[in-house]
């Protein structure tokens, strides 16, 4: 990366000092040279392989998105968005629609078998035809939510992977804007906070999730609560942990914005009032200077930007699974409530708030990564 750096900057520097006697043009066409010349440096292959992995080929151009950004035409239309959240959605009840159908047709045999209960005395053949329904419908529930569990646990080794491919292409803009130092010590941050929270989310927090409900399904087999207290402290745990994450990497970012910045800014100053007193070129390296930390600051934001697409393309599948099985297993248990057994309702509410939980944790690697890219936006302001 700083090869590269090198290159870009003695181009602009030629130029610049070239054309330093006529600055009317210069500076309109100098910076459209800077741009160029910065956005073809940066390597933007490995971030498109991650979108077509994630989205299809072909489905959201990153270098494109850049480019529209910069000269001020990315414009997504109502009819556009509205079309991709249809076909998400569509896509989402189809594949869920056997599952769902299935557990309805459960909750009408335990709804049945609880009407049974009351006509016959005997209610021993009902509680053992009982517990065969709830263990099938414990497998049925489980299974699913493996599969959920697992398809995050992906989800947030893609978001990792994504962040790793990202980040030189956009600390390279950062060294342009703000200075080297800045881009050292946050390029090691970024990587070392993405690799933590991966770690911390897929090691802790998503077993946690697993672990809460199984021990609240089981806690349903009998009429007594004998695990709920047990269940509740795991996921007042798991909840203190996000909170927590989100609290410590915010706190990290603001704090190394507060002093990476000022020392390349520091470095600036002092180089430009010893290039000033050169005859000759004293004026031109100040342009330089000024030209290459403005339009680095404009690549940057706009890379930042469309990062930020990017991210939140790819999660509007993710997030729209969650939060419908969420909405679609509480619905079941309100439909359920009056007709079923208590512990098929508060098993189907467990399935829910299960749902809940991942779709907490998918948002909150999305809403740590985002905020990254938000606070260094913040941090390095207008190149200092």
């Amino acid at each position: 990366m700083k090869k590269k750096m090198i290159k870009w900057l003695a181009i602009c520097f030629v130029f610049l000092a070239w054309t330093d006697c006529a600055q009317g043009e210069t500076m309109a066409s100098g910076d459209d040279f800077v741009q160029e010349q910065l956005i073809g440096q940066m390597d933007f292959e490995g971030i498109q392989q991650m979108l077509d992995q994630a989205l299809g080929k072909g489905e959201f151009s990153f270098a494109d998105a850049v480019k529209k950004i910069l000269s001020g035409n990315q414009e997504v239309s109502k009819e556009v968005l509205q079309g991709f959240l249809q076909g998400l959605f569509f896509n989402l009840v189809k594949g869920e629609k056997d599952t769902l159908l299935r557990i309805l047709l459960l909750i009408l045999g335990t709804a049945f078998l609880t009407n049974l209960s009351a006509v016959f005395e005997d209610g021993q053949a009902v509680e053992i035809t009982f517990y065969m329904l709830y263990l099938l419908l414990f497998i049925m529930i489980m299974n699913s939510f493996a599969q959920l569990s697992c398809n995050l646990s992906g989800s947030l080794g893609w978001i990792c992977d994504f962040m790793k491919v990202l980040t030189p292409a956009y600390f390279m803009t950062v060294a342009a804007s703000t200075g080297a130092a800045t881009a050292a010590v946050f390029y090691q941050g970024i990587l070392m906070l993405t690799w933590m929270i991966q770690w911390i989310l897929t090691a802790f927090l998503l077993p946690g999730v697993n672990l809460y409900i199984l021990l609240c399904l089981v806690n349903h087999l009998t009429k007594e609560s004998m695990l709920s207290k047990l269940a509740d402290l795991l996921e007042s745990l798991i909840r203190w942990g996000m909170k927590s994450l989100l609290g410590i990497v915010t706190g990290l970012q603001i704090v190394k914005g507060m002093v990476a910045p000022v020392m390349d800014s520091l470095k600036r100053t002092a180089l430009g009032k010893t290039a000033s007193a050169i005859p000759g070129i004293g004026n031109a390296v100040n342009t330089v200077t000024e030209l290459v930390v403005t339009t680095g600051v404009l690549v940057r934001n706009c890379v930042g930007v469309a990062a930020l697409l990017a991210l939140l393309v790819t999660a509007a599948a993710p997030v729209l699974h969650y939060g419908f099985l969420s909405l679609a297993y509480r619905f079941l248990a309100a439909l359920a409530q009056p007709v079923a057994d208590k512990r098929i309702v508060g098993a189907l509410t467990t399935m829910g708030e299960g749902c809940g939980l991942l779709l907490r944790i998918l948002l909150t690697a999305e809403v740590l990564c985002m905020l990254m890219f938000i606070i260094l936006t913040l941090s390095f302001g207008g190149g200092g």
